[in-house]
């Protein structure tokens, strides 16, 4: 009897731990496999080193551009090129009499810019608050701050977070195809008056238009 109780606690052991295997090396394959795909989605979602250096050099020889866009699609950028952005806000530099207090929190706050973007009053301009800009907003930019946009989103290409990594490639994009309308030998102030908008659509069939 004692025998027979052993030799199944053997086998049940035997076979614990032959599940707990199979399960792990499922696992090890689930992983494998999620490991595989986000490289292959981030390899589709990056550009060219070669590519992406001749976007950067279109980019810095530009005046300046009127970028259209969402403040929470500009937070986004914001966010990742140079370090902290709030939709509310409509400058980068915010002086007044209550910021002006040497240890004013937003003063400390103003430091954590990782790169400076240079957006003093008047070059960031909230569009009206009717249905078809709700939220939508102007941004004055420089061939500074879009190549620094353009480095930011395609490090952010890179990421193993897939949804973050299809974000930023799908915005670089964006950006790059206003990289490739620039001409270098055409007659110098033709972006000054470019006025650059992300705002993909749907089918007009889709549009209520009453």
């Amino acid at each position: 009897m004692l025998k027979a109780w052993r030799e199944e606690f053997r086998a049940n052991q035997s076979l614990k731990r032959q599940i707990e295997q199979e399960r792990w090396e499922q696992e090890k394959r689930w992983l494998e496999e999620d490991r595989t795909a986000r490289q292959k989605v981030t390899a589709e979602n990056s550009t060219d080193l070669a590519e992406h250096n001749a976007n950067i050099r279109a980019a810095t020889g530009i005046s300046y551009l009127t970028l259209v866009c969402h403040e929470d699609t500009w937070t986004f950028m914001a966010i990742r090129a140079f370090g902290q952005w709030k939709p509310a806000w409509t400058q980068s530099t915010r002086r007044n009499s209550i910021l002006d207090q040497p240890h004013h929190p937003d003063i400390l706050e103003e430091k954590r810019f990782t790169v400076d973007p240079n957006l003093p009053e008047g070059r960031i301009k909230k569009l009206s608050e009717g249905l078809a800009h709700k939220g939508m907003q102007e941004v004055l930019l420089s061939g500074h701050n879009l190549a620094q946009l353009l480095a930011a989103l395609h490090e952010g290409t890179k990421e193993d977070d897939v949804a973050a990594s299809a974000r930023c490639s799908r915005l670089y994009n964006k950006l790059v195809e206003f990289v490739k309308l620039i001409d270098p030998n055409a007659e110098s102030g033709q972006t000054t008056g470019v006025r650059y908008r992300i705002d993909d659509s749907v089918d007009a069939a889709h549009v209520n238009k009453n």
